[in-house]
């Protein structure tokens, strides 16, 4: 959403994230920069926050803008919709930033959409991450145009423990490509909003994908061994200091993406609308009283 530029633009650039959105330079690939958007949003007031949502598509196609997000919302933890912008720079993203800020025109059709999005609001919450291939798996098999949901896994570790998590990714790398499982998923470290923590994000064209997961559990057991589990405990309890794990749902009504992305799945990101029903034809007029005998 616009807004997060408008926030970010307000920012030193000395303090100025996925495979969510292609990069500029780079399509296919995760951004090296990758900035996210949460709102975490009212309770019981989900439905007419989408609404409003679902109107900045129509502004940024009408404007022409450059810049394309991916929209989601929360099918687990609390109430939020998240927004994924990519950039291969902060070069790139100052760029972006000053061109949306020297249109006053079109960003003043953005600023009138937050308004009327605020009062379903709580707070927005904005982070810059930055894409780790080293420890992200398979991303070139992801299928990310058909992407309708996302697992989305927040590691906060304690300070001091990154060697533990970069063990533990590779451990559960390894072991699943053992058991014929080569899952996709980008791995980003924190770069400003947020320190000691690293993201990982799960493409998934079906939740099915969640119980191929599960019906494989046992079989990632007996590939780590006794071990291999003893291990992975061991990293988990002195390096990580939490976990979040929740699902999310991709939604394409509040999402601009690449024209590739359309092409590649047009009937999930441009749904044809809603067909009217036929007009009732008008009722017959009564009949005309027969004139009394005489």
């Amino acid at each position: 959403m616009k807004k997060w530029l408008c926030s970010i633009a307000g920012l030193s650039f000395a303090l100025t994230a996925s495979m969510a959105t292609s990069a500029q330079t780079n399509p296919g690939h995760p951004p090296n920069i990758l900035g996210i958007q949460v709102d975490n949003v009212k309770p019981y007031l989900m439905a007419p926050y989408i609404k409003v949502a679902a109107k900045y598509p129509g502004v940024s196609i009408s404007v022409k803008d450059p810049e394309h997000y991916l929209g989601m919302d929360s099918m687990s933890g609390a109430t939020r919709s998240m927004y994924f912008f990519g950039y291969d720079s902060y070069e790139a993203m100052q760029k972006a930033i000053e061109a949306f800020m020297s249109n006053s025109a079109n960003r003043a059709k953005f600023d009138a959409l937050d308004a009327e999005e605020a009062p379903y609001v709580t707070e927005s919450h904005y982070y810059l991450w930055h894409y780790r291939p080293d420890l992200s798996n398979n991303v070139e098999g992801a299928d990310i145009p058909h992407t309708h949901y996302w697992e989305v896994i927040i590691f906060h570790m304690k300070p001091g423990h990154d060697e533990g998590f970069e063990e533990l990714t590779k451990i559960y790398r390894d072991t699943n490509l053992k058991i014929g499982q080569n899952i996709s998923w980008a791995t980003y470290e924190p770069l400003q909003g947020m320190t000691d923590a690293y993201l990982i994000l799960v493409p998934m064209t079906s939740l099915k994908d969640e119980d191929t997961g599960l019906a494989k559990e046992k079989d990632f057991g007996e590939a780590l061994g006794e071990e291999g589990m003893h291990r992975m405990d061991r990293l988990t309890e002195d390096s990580v200091a939490s976990v979040e794990d929740n699902i999310w749902m991709t939604d394409p009504a509040s999402s601009y993406v690449e024209k590739a992305w359309v092409d590649a799945d047009p009937h999930y990101w441009m749904p044809k609308p809603a067909m009217k029903p036929a007009a009732k034809p008008a009722p017959a007029a009564a009949p005309a009283p027969k004139p009394a005998a005489q």
